[in-house]
């Protein structure tokens, strides 16, 4: 009885939703065709246009309630929906092949929307079947993530994927290697969301990219949690990346065979990536998979064009500041300069708040363990390496070098992907190492009694 209960309280909860209260003292969207239907095309070019079709025409709400009264609940949820759709399945179903990237999915023989809400908008009996012309956004966005997923795994795994990183290129122009593999795991899924803010990329790709970064870093978190190390090859960057690709399309497949209703249990849909954590509306993981509306968009949008090369585009920087770890670069605040016009607007230089009442001269020095006539030294970074830094998405400096700086006081000093967002660089992303440098004031650089080597600089760890 309790859970029936409960199941009662869920069903007129999903049933409540406010646009559907809207339109219960009128009428419903999806009582004319024109509405329905008609006009709904230009809207999904973008993201913004996509979400107001999956929300106006209640596609979002009516699949939440469809798996709420389903038998099966989430299990073979697409399935059911043709079958309820058409009165039963005649012959083989034609949202079969849907799961798999590399299936045919066709949902109801390509039939457009308004054959759709003639054909199947009234039952057998000559009934109101809602289902039955709402379905047609589900459908479509089943078919829409299935193409955008076989883009993706496409990309993941074509030969020119890790060449487009350019890492012996990197290698040669800041004079380090490709060993820095740490946290390799999780650069892909930090990777996707933080845009364009480092390399200067065009503003407009912000809004298109920012509707799949939980889509897609949700996978890739999830290829960063069932990945060991001892599982891939991390003995250089270009290795790493090949396999963690190979895993990253398996891991979309798997994604989208759970999308469409494959488990085992109503329990491994907890698995699924949900874009929208805050928002608690939509009470079943397929719903809120499907939330943003996202697989709505036109395959050849510009949308699904940024979220693919935002992928590659983001991780560029990050091989880039560890190959720059690996050539002993360091970002610096010098304590030996005291104001913003002694720290100058040479390239690189830039006059930043470290803490409140903490200012300082930062810039990028290349420390050598053991060369110049003191035993180390630092030299200020000649201007290629900054140019350099631009050619590898790491042109806006201000950005970067704060991304450093927040690693560097942090007490773990680890790369999270725990709460990614738009626009917000993931903590130790970017984990160059961060010193203050000052005059050498030991006893050996300052008492003509002590024989010592005395470096002429002091470095302390930023902490």
């Amino acid at each position: 009885m309790k859970s029936t209960i409960t199941f009662l309280a869920f069903t007129a909860a999903v049933h409540s939703s406010p646009l559907q209260k809207r339109q219960d003292g009128n009428s419903h969207i999806w009582d004319n065709v024109d509405g329905f239907c008609n006009n709904q095309a230009g809207l999904l070019r973008d993201p913004e246009g996509a979400a107001k079709v999956w929300e106006n025409t209640t596609a979002g709400n009516e699949l939440d309630i469809f798996i709420a009264q389903s038998w099966e609940h989430e299990l073979n949820w697409l399935l059911n929906l043709e079958d309820n759709v058409v009165g039963g399945v005649s012959g083989g179903p034609t949202v079969g092949g849907c799961g798999t990237t590399e299936g045919s999915c066709n949902p109801l023989g390509g039939i457009d929307c308004q054959g759709q809400f003639n054909q199947y908008g009234t039952d057998k009996d000559g009934n109101e079947h809602i289902i039955g012309k709402t379905s047609y956004w589900i459908f479509q966005a089943a078919k829409g993530m299935q193409s955008k997923f076989r883009m993706l795994k496409e990309k993941l795994t074509s030969d020119t994927m890790v060449a487009g990183f350019l890492i012996p290129s990197m290698v040669k122009d800041f004079e380090g290697n490709e060993d820095q593999t740490s946290d390799v795991m999780k650069w892909l899924a930090a990777a996707v969301g933080f845009g364009g803010i480092l390399g200067g990329s065009t503003p407009v790709a912000g809004p298109y990219i920012s509707a799949s970064t939980g889509i897609l870093g949700g996978i890739f978190s999830a290829v960063a949690d069932k990945t060991a190390p001892e599982d891939i090859d991390t003995s250089t960057i270009s290795g790493a990346l090949v396999e963690l690709f190979v895993a990253s399309a398996n891991q979309i497949d798997a994604t989208l065979r759970l999308a469409v209703g494959s488990a085992n249990s109503v329990e491994d849909f907890k698995a699924l990536p949900n874009p929208k954590p805050d928002d608690d509306w939509y009470k079943s993981p397929v719903a809120k998979f499907f939330s943003t509306g996202w697989f709505l968009l036109n395959d050849d949008s510009l949308a699904v064009d940024y979220a693919i090369k935002s992928i590659t585009e983001n991780i560029k920087p990050k091989i880039a500041n560890n190959v720059m770890k690996a050539a002993n670069l360091r970002l610096v605040a010098d304590k030996r300069i005291h104001s913003q016009e002694d720290c100058g607007y040479a390239t690189g230089r830039q006059w930043m708040s470290l803490r409140d009442g903490e200012d300082y001269c930062f810039y990028v020095m290349r420390y050598k363990p053991f060369g110049g006539n003191y035993g180390e030294s630092w030299t200020e970074a000649e201007e290629e390496v900054y140019t350099n830094m631009a050619k590898y998405n790491l042109g806006n400096r201000d950005p970067y070098y704060r991304a450093v700086l927040d690693c560097a006081v942090s007490a773990d000093k680890a790369l999270r992907v725990d709460n990614l967002g738009f626009n917000s660089i993931p903590v130790c992303f970017f984990d160059l190492e961060a010193f203050f440098i000052d005059h050498n004031d030991a006893p050996e650089c300052t008492s003509n009694l002590i024989n010592k080597i005395c470096p002429p600089i002091k470095a302390t760890a930023i902490a």
